[in-house]
């Protein structure tokens, strides 16, 4: 005989919990919630962004949007799937339904492991196996000079610990103009305990790259590891005024070299860019790495949704001629509001 399992669902305004039968897994018997359904917050371009949470087990799921909901693992770069079969169990069970259910697999799985519907989603992401064949063979003559310059120009790149200095110096950058690569800075103007909060998360799993004019902190990274996998820098930041001297092009160097001495094969930036970012990127060996991502349906929206490619992103069926049209016609507003300080250059990639 088959698995049998009967689920007992018990539904408030805020809370949905479902137990199951412990005999049915031959377990003893217990009243666990499996499933809870309340309101979070979500981190997006340096702002806290209502959503509601799902937790099933020890995963936490978000899920986003008004017409069409769509649920993923919260923090799906550092967060193991497990079984999808039991997490899409539970979203099916829970009332109301998201209308489709979406994730990935992590680098360095670019093979599909599951039957359910995927499509190709692209990384900016670096193969690592030594420093040595990096330098020598993933970047150019051009690339090694500028990654040399800091050092001849007196800037010292090093690990440092994340402390109340830091912070502070971290805030003079971040102050230092409200516009950077064309639009808004999200970080700009934020205070000291806000700064150290978002510095914070992820502490056990970080490590921060400092790059020193002196004492004077002139640019970091914020490295974050998925042990075994790769390790992402969600910020790479300098100072506008240390533009000329390559600093983001010698902390990516030592990102590099960290991952290396750790034996992580990846280094990643999040999702391919486009533009002068990603030209950036290429310079320094960064390769656009295709992952498989999953989109299953929960609902008969979520199903036609998939159907005609309407749960992707608005922007992302914006042709690119377009888009970069209104990229810059942003920032020819920002210069003109601002002046061309925080325009960006091609070594920017906060």
């Amino acid at each position: 005989m088959g698995d049998t399992r009967v689920v007992k669902r018990v539904i408030s305004p805020n809370l949905a919990t479902v137990t199951a039968d412990p005999l049915s897994l031959g377990q003893p018997a217990t009243s666990t919630p499996l499933l809870a359904v309340k309101e979070g917050t979500l981190h997006r371009r340096g702002r806290a962004v209502p959503i509601t949470e799902i937790h099933v087990g020890h995963r936490k799921l978000t899920v986003e949007g008004r017409f069409l909901r769509i649920a993923r693992l919260k923090d799906e770069w550092y967060d193991d799937i497990g079984d999808p079969a039991t997490l899409i169990a539970a979203l099916a069970d829970c009332n109301p339904r998201p209308d489709i259910f979406t994730f990935w697999q992590r680098l360095p799985d670019v093979s599909p492991l599951y039957s359910y519907h995927n499509e190709p989603e692209a990384l900016s992401a670096i193969p690592l196996q030594t420093y040595e064949h990096w330098w020598n063979k993933q970047i150019r003559t051009d690339t090694r000079k500028k990654i040399k310059r800091p050092e001849k120009r007196g800037i010292e790149i090093k690990v440092v610990p994340l402390d109340d200095a830091f912070v502070s110096g971290v805030m003079e950058i971040f102050n230092e103009s409200p516009v950077r690569r064309g639009r808004r800075f999200a970080h700009y103007r934020k205070s000291f305990e806000q700064l150290k909060e978002m510095l914070s998360r992820d502490l056990p799993i970080s490590e921060f790259i400092g790059a020193y004019d002196q004492d004077r902190l002139v640019g970091f990274v914020k490295l974050v590891y998925a042990e075994g996998r790769f390790a992402n820098p969600g910020l790479i930041v300098s100072k506008l005024e240390f533009r000329r001297k390559y600093v983001n092009n010698a902390l990516v160097a030592k990102a590099v070299e960290l991952c290396t001495r750790k034996s992580t094969p990846y280094l990643t930036y999040t999702n391919w860019r486009r533009g002068s970012q990603a030209d950036f990127l290429m310079r320094h060996g960064f390769e656009k790495i295709c992952v498989p991502r999953y989109w299953i349906s929960l609902t008969r929206k979520g199903g036609m949704a998939i159907n005609t490619g309407f749960h992707h992103s608005f922007r992302t069926r914006i042709p690119e001629p377009i888009l970069g049209f209104f990229l810059d016609l942003r920032k020819s507003f920002y210069d003109r509001r601002y002046g061309p300080r925080g325009s960006g250059t091609e070594s920017e990639l906060d």
